[in-house]
């Protein structure tokens, strides 16, 4: 296993060297018109410095303090590279392409949970339940009046 990390690590250290260096290039070259891969224009950069020339515009610099820079972005990139999960990356296209034939395979069915199931009797009893919550209750005035009055039928009859 250590083998084959190593290998993925120098893969990653050469293509993203690669890549850093022709992509910066092409940046650099293009807004300063500096070759930082050419002998001939650093030799333009040492003349400059030997001659006694002095970096104070704004232009020169950001090309020095772009070209210091550098080394560290390389580094930080190479870091941030390292941690990518290259077979995702290679193999998304494909799974782009598969995506609609394999979707409705891949999901699962959907699950039914049943909860509380009861029997016909407990059925059964929970609805004479709930229609004996539903019939009007009698008042308690109504109630005692009643008795009143029964008491007072009864006090008559005899």
């Amino acid at each position: 296993m250590k083998i084959l990390r190593f290998l993925r690590n120098l893969l990653v250290f050469v293509g993203w060297s690669i890549l850093f260096i022709v992509f910066t290039n092409f940046l650099i070259k293009l807004v300063w018109g500096f070759d930082f891969l050419s002998a001939h224009s650093w030799n333009i950069l040492a003349n400059f410095w030997n001659q006694g020339g002095v970096i104070k515009t704004t232009s020169d610099v950001l090309l020095v303090s772009s070209l210091a820079l550098l080394p560290l972005l390389w580094l930080l990139g190479f870091i941030l590279v390292k941690k990518l999960d290259f077979w995702k990356i290679f193999t998304a296209p494909v799974r782009f392409v598969l995506k609609p034939f394999t979707e409705n395979f891949s999901k699962e069915p959907q699950r039914f949970v049943i909860k509380n199931i009861k029997s016909s009797q407990q059925q059964a009893e929970d609805i004479k339940a709930e229609i004996s919550a539903i019939k009007p209750k009698k008042a308690k005035e109504a109630e005692s009046i009643r008795e009143e009055l029964s008491k007072k039928r009864m006090q008559n009859n005899e």
